[in-house]
């Protein structure tokens, strides 16, 4: 799924205040014209860079995760909360995602977390590239994996990334506490 800029003004809104806004929204009009994989990751990298200068680490995180919360289709969700119900325990409901391929394939518990992992970077604006882009990018995969446990359990939980591809890692790694 590539990067969307209406879902990052939506997030960016929600998390910050005006003037953070304008000065990080500055350059939206150079995103339409990118015609590479690479000018893309590039721009991408320096919004997300503007972005933290601006605002500061936790809000950057914040909003990628927000970005990320409304990347994940309604119909997966839909999917996802069908093999919840049809599942008896928790350890069942992980081996079905798993199964469907939701969340990556790579998803099991241990205790109150649970691990989850991607074999290969699904951000189709940055996967195309070999691009350096800040991790604070990858925080959208949070939000994913967030809106996904949240819709399934019915109640909140927090996730934590642990590595990434794009970083050179061999899958990216996240945590998700539940």
């Amino acid at each position: 799924m590539p990067f969307h800029i209406q879902r990052f003004t939506n997030s960016l809104k929600d998390h910050t205040d005006k003037s953070v806004q304008e000065q990080v929204l500055q350059s939206i009009e150079t995103y339409e014209s990118l015609t590479t994989p690479a000018q893309t990751a590039r721009w991408i990298n320096s919004l997300v860079d503007n972005l933290t200068d601006l605002a500061g680490e936790e809000v950057a995180k914040g909003v990628m995760e927000a970005c990320g919360k409304q990347c994940i289709g309604k119909s997966l969700l839909k999917e996802a909360k069908k093999l919840h119900d049809s599942s008896q325990d928790i350890d069942e409901l992980l081996s079905k995602l798993n199964d469907a391929h939701i969340g990556g394939g790579k998803i099991k518990r241990d205790g109150n977390i649970i691990l989850a992992s991607y074999e290969r970077c699904y951000c189709g604006s940055v996967s195309k590239t070999q691009q350096p882009i800040s991790t604070i990018y990858c925080h959208c995969s949070c939000g994913w994996y967030k809106q996904l446990f949240e819709t399934i359990l019915d109640k909140p939980v927090r996730v934590e990334l642990l590595d990434s591809i794009i970083h050179g890692a061999e899958t990216c790694q996240f945590i998700i506490y539940i």
